[in-house]
């Protein structure tokens, strides 16, 4: 897809989603949310593969963001997506830091605060 990252994390959605949540609070960081798709669609009577999206972020890196460019704050807080693809593991996708930012005109450092979900993934990734 264009603009998103995708990798395998060894661990189910669950494990998945919970070590992210862990990774988040490690880096100072706190998740804002975790939208639990397929727990929505049980509800309404449908069915889909276990799909969760973890929303988090810190004011001290995403405020500076939006105070040079508002409209930044339509991709802000982060998110990972962590989806069962029917294979061991699951799949964590996020948007890549260099799409979200020629968006925007962002550059340096304020490009490294949007790759903090690259960071997390590979954390993620290396837990086996």
């Amino acid at each position: 897809m264009n603009g998103l990252v995708t990798a395998r994390s060894p661990h189910d959605v669950a494990e998945t989603v919970a070590a992210i949540r862990r990774e988040v609070e490690h880096r100072g960081a706190a998740v804002v949310a975790v939208v639990d798709h397929a727990g929505a669609a049980r509800k309404a009577g449908l069915s889909m593969p276990e799909t969760m999206v973890v929303s988090f972020g810190d004011p001290r890196a995403g405020t500076p963001l939006m105070q040079a460019v508002p409209e930044v704050a339509m991709d802000l807080p982060l998110r990972i997506m962590v989806r069962d693809d029917g294979r061991p593991g699951s799949l964590m996708t996020w948007q890549d830091p260099a799409y979200v930012g020629q968006r925007y005109g962002l550059t340096g450092d304020q490009l490294k605060v949007l790759g903090t979900p690259a960071a997390i993934a590979e954390a993620v990734a290396g837990s086996a």
